[in-house]
């Protein structure tokens, strides 16, 4: 009975200035899941990353075109933002698949009349 956690960028946008393609926004999944009952314990959460685009022209040094990305290039740009949520939804989705595969008592029952 082990979490297993990962993420993938799921969708990239990019300004919309005549075919430079500089990426503006990243929304990345974050999925996780119990390998004793995948089915039962799979969630899935998605957050968007807004990147500073100010100045960013294809002509900077370092700039990568488009075509030449890989998901690791834009995860790296995400930092610590991305490390924070992906902290933060890996602890609310081990809590979810937590009370999946041990369902918390209710606090109240019903129960027969005494009489």
């Amino acid at each position: 009975m082990a979490i297993q956690h990962s993420r993938s960028i799921v969708n990239l946008e990019v300004l919309n200035s005549g075919g430079t393609d500089i990426v503006s926004r990243v929304e990345v999944q974050f999925t996780s899941y119990d390998d004793s009952d995948q089915e039962r314990t799979t969630i899935d959460s998605s957050e968007s990353f807004e990147l500073n685009t100010d100045g960013v022209s294809n002509t900077d040094e370092g700039f990568v075109a488009f075509a030449d990305l890989t998901e690791a290039t834009v995860l790296g740009w995400l930092g610590t933002e991305l490390t924070d949520s992906e902290t933060r939804c890996q602890t609310g989705h081990s809590a979810w698949i937590d009370s999946v595969l041990n369902p918390p008592a209710p606090p109240t029952v019903n129960k027969a009349n005494p009489w």
